[in-house]
């Protein structure tokens, strides 16, 4: 059934989807309360039981899904029939469906791994994101393109299998390379190796006959150095720049983004990022070399700031620094310009403080979209964080409100910085069920400057950094908040209380106005950025922007497009089911 199932979902997921990035929109009617049509064609429509959300999209009740010509619900099928109103051209279309069948693949080994809440709740960060179904706007978002079934059973966070990682030996003078004040790059890129480990490993050098000091000791993905590097560097391979060593050191396990990793060996040392060049949602996920050169600096900067704002001090909000990296681009790829860009990211690390090091005792932490998971009695992780708490339902979303929306915000308005602060990027700490602060991370392209930049975040900076950090008008960088947590976390979060507490979302929201009003009374802005209390907020659609594009090779990553404007749910009154 499971086959069936993952369909079934597949098309409910696109149907909501599509009618908030309004392209099911004149097709889909209401035909009694709650119960919709998506009209195909005179012969075929789909029926379901679904409820409005604040945000304009439909939350639909899977079970209640059918078509009217009584046939099995195929996913395939649904796509090629509402081509006409995706406009996704044949060759998109084709790609997109391969896109399809690897996500249902994938989409299949979670089904067969149920869990409730309950048990759930009992699991670290880390254990719990293998149970998570990943971006939850994009249509498609385990495609995963370039890895076998093999592939996805040894290295996909699903299946929860640990890796270790290839030890290479590279150049010194071949690689970019950063590192925090007082840290040396060779200690961070080996710390995971034991001294019997590093001994073997100048052994090995030893019968290559390199010297083993003018190279360091760099960690790559299995299938990266299988699939990637041994065609793309072959010329370095050959003239001893890039010498094969091992697979050694600690295990590993993978996030739920599959290029970052946690140390299973040793929870307290460093998280790894590393480029593996398969498609995954959006783009092909190597490493940008842009940013590694001030890598460090970037995090000390947003840590300095931390660290002595009273509010963020208050809220206990920290961050997960970047504390070492490194970029190679193959010189045949580095001197054409408008190359596609996965060609330049085949070969770099970041090693990252792991969450552990940022928890005091008695807290826990997770990604705030693991909130919106709902088991199969949809019962809810926010709920049962709620049930599991001494707190009414208003009580623990107020302190959630403080401790994560605020200290987002905070960092908007009186610093310029914008975080895509999405349900991986934003880590909540709890202490006892409660909200009690807030971790983020990922700061290479995740994190951009209002061109309002006050003064006193300048001086936070290196000329360097100020240079390779992208700059946004202040109307642009604030929907890092309302795109990247609004949109993408709370709307997600809302709908699942809703379904666990019947909690209203009209409820839900006020709520958050009421938090965030008392918030800009007593801070006006110092970047100039729009108040979070307007009428209405853009639309962004990325699924659109795949329809739009495509799939073709490009030398950026793709940018999502925007639709009419959306009513602001902080303000939204009116008559909606949730």
């Amino acid at each position: 059934m499971s086959w069936e199932t993952a369909n079934r979902n597949l098309i409910v997921k696109a149907i909501s989807e599509l009618y908030f990035e309004e392209i099911f929109t004149d097709e889909l009617s209401e035909t009694e309360k709650n119960t919709y049509t998506l009209k195909i064609n005179e012969q075929v429509n789909y029926a379901f039981k679904a409820f409005k959300s604040v945000w304009c999209d439909l939350v639909i009740d899977a079970d209640t899904l059918t078509r009217s010509d009584g046939q099995i619900l195929d996913a395939a099928r649904f796509f090629k029939e509402t081509q006409y109103l995706t406009k996704m051209g044949d060759i998109t279309l084709a790609n997109f469906l391969e896109e399809m069948f690897y996500t249902l693949y994938s989409d299949q080994v979670l089904l067969q791994k149920p869990i409730s809440v309950e048990k759930m709740y009992q699991l670290d960060s880390l254990e719990i994101e293998t149970y998570l179904n990943g971006h939850p706007k994009l249509i498609l978002n385990k495609g995963r393109i370039g890895w076998s079934p093999g592939d996805l059973s040894a290295f996909a966070p699903e299946n929860s299998n640990t890796v270790k990682f290839v030890r290479l030996a590279i150049k010194k003078n071949l690689l970019t390379i950063n590192c925090a004040k007082e840290h040396s790059f060779e200690a961070i890129a080996t710390a995971d190796l034991s001294k019997h480990e590093m001994n073997h490993l100048k052994q090995i050098c030893n019968d290559n006959t390199i010297d083993f000091d003018s190279y360091y000791i760099i960690p790559v993905h299995t299938w990266q150095w299988e699939n990637k590097i041994r065609f793309f560097f072959q010329k370095d391979i050959s003239s001893k720049n890039i010498v094969f060593l091992s697979s050694t050191g600690d295990d590993y396990k993978p996030h739920i983004s599959i290029r970052t990793f946690s140390n299973y060996s040793d929870r307290q040392r460093y998280d790894l990022k590393l480029p593996i060049s398969i498609l995954n949602t959006s783009c092909v996920r190597g490493i940008p070399s842009h940013y590694i050169s001030v890598a460090a600096d970037i995090s000390e900067g947003v840590e300095s700031i931390l660290k002595q704002d009273d509010v963020l001090v208050e809220a206990n909000t920290d961050c997960l620094k970047d504390l070492a990296a490194f970029s190679y681009v193959s010189p045949e790829y580095s001197d054409i310009q408008d190359a596609p860009y996965r060609y330049k990211e085949f070969l770099g690390a970041i090693w990252r403080e792991p969450s552990t090091t940022k928890l005091k005792q008695h807290e826990k932490c997770l990604m705030t979209g693991s909130l919106a998971f709902q088991d199969n009695n949809g019962n809810s992780l926010i709920g049962h964080l709620i049930d599991k708490s001494s707190l009414s339902i208003e009580q623990w979303l107020e302190q959630y409100f403080k401790k994560v929306v605020i200290p987002l915000y905070h960092l908007q308005s009186q610093y310029g910085i914008g975080l895509v602060a999405h349900g991986q990027n934003t880590l909540l700490k709890l202490k006892n069920s409660i909200p009690s602060g807030l971790i983020i991370k990922d700061f290479q392209g995740d994190l951009r400057f209002n061109k309002n930049l006050p003064s006193r975040t300048r001086n936070k900076f290196s000329v360097l950094t100020l240079k390779k950090i992208d700059f946004l008008p202040a109307e642009h960088i604030i929907y890092d908040l309302i795109t990247g947590h609004f949109v993408s976390v709370l709307r997600f979060v809302s709908q699942a209380l809703f379904i666990s507490h019947r909690f209203k979302e009209t409820n839900f929201y006020h709520l958050l106005g009421s938090v965030i009003s008392d918030y800009e009374n007593n801070y006006p802005t110092q970047s100039n950025i729009p108040s979070l209390m307007t009428s209405n907020f853009h639309r962004i659609l990325l699924n659109k922007a795949r329809f739009t594009i495509g799939y073709h090779d490009s030398a950026q990553r793709p940018r999502p497009e925007l639709g009419n404007p959306l009513m602001n749910p902080l303000l939204a009154k009116g008559h909606f089911h949730g």
